[in-house]
């Protein structure tokens, strides 16, 4: 296997393993759960910047959006044009939101503007979890045997 084929199915791995997780965290909370903190008004300070959850269709709504982004950089849908399409698009729009941040997210979808527990927890975790998954993805995106792979 040559180091950049393995780059690309690592690259595929990271951002599907990534954004599984992040899928599966949002369908927890759309079920009415609050791990990781200790209850409700707190998820909702660290993961929105505001005392309430959103509705949790809208938990759900994120929760399939990153598991099929997550299939998607992991390769699920082959090397056709379509696919590498949405690997690209899913890793730019990742990077995006990581280079922005929570705060102009929030704004574009016309929230309230976020708590400080918010905006610190974005700067640290989020933010920087954004441009990786994001950067992974577009390595990903690659088809391996390709010119842009070698």
């Amino acid at each position: 296997m040559e180091s950049s084929s393995g780059i690309t199915a690592a690259s595929r791995v990271m951002a599907a393993v990534g954004l599984g997780a992040v899928g599966v965290l949002h369908a927890v909370w759309a079920g009415g759960g609050h791990w990781p903190a200790a209850g409700e008004r707190e998820l909702a300070q660290a993961v929105t910047g505001s005392v309430e959850m959103p509705p949790a269709a809208a938990s759900g709504i994120v929760a399939v959006a990153a598991t099929g982004a997550g299939l998607v950089a992991g390769g699920a849908l082959g090397e056709r044009p379509a696919a590498v399409w949405m690997r690209r698009a899913a890793g730019a729009a990742l990077v995006v939101r990581g280079l922005t941040g929570g705060v102009v997210a929030g704004r574009m979808l016309r929230l309230p503007p976020p708590g400080t527990h918010f905006r610190m927890l974005d700067t640290r975790y989020y933010r920087p979890l954004c441009v990786i998954l994001g950067v992974a993805a577009l390595a990903g995106a690659r088809r391996p045997g390709s010119r842009a792979a070698r």
